[in-house]
């Protein structure tokens, strides 16, 4: 896949298969006056990174995970909005899944996991 995507110093992106950039957005409060004009304060926009990966082996799984368990983790990602790579500190805000695939011809096991998804803070 022709993208970035960096966490922390883990350079992920020769290993996703699925992947997706949403920007959040929310507003604090959305007061109505009696003319019915809605006068809205807008929170910051946060970005929303959601991947998920080829099979991998154990040791793989093991340096990845590793790479998403901190509370939080500077991301370096491939912003679809400005067409650039982006930097932002997130978190994950999904739980990481490893299901047995198959054991590989090289007599390595294989796992597949879920989607990942990754907020900015």
């Amino acid at each position: 896949m022709d993208i970035t995507l960096k966490i922390g110093a883990l350079d992920t992106h020769n290993k996703v298969s699925t992947y997706s950039v949403q920007r959040e957005i929310t507003y604090d409060k959305v007061i109505t006056t009696m003319d019915g004009v809605e006068h809205a304060s807008r929170n910051k926009d946060r970005y929303i990174v959601s991947f998920s990966f080829f099979p991998m082996t154990e040791i793989e799984a093991t340096e990845y995970c590793s790479a998403l368990s901190g509370s939080t983790v500077s991301v370096t990602f491939t912003d679809p909005y400005t067409g650039t790579e982006t930097v932002k500190t997130m978190r994950t805000t999904s739980n990481l899944d490893a299901a047995f695939a198959l054991v590989s011809v090289d007599g390595k096991r294989r796992y597949k996991g879920g989607t990942i998804q990754m907020r900015e803070i």
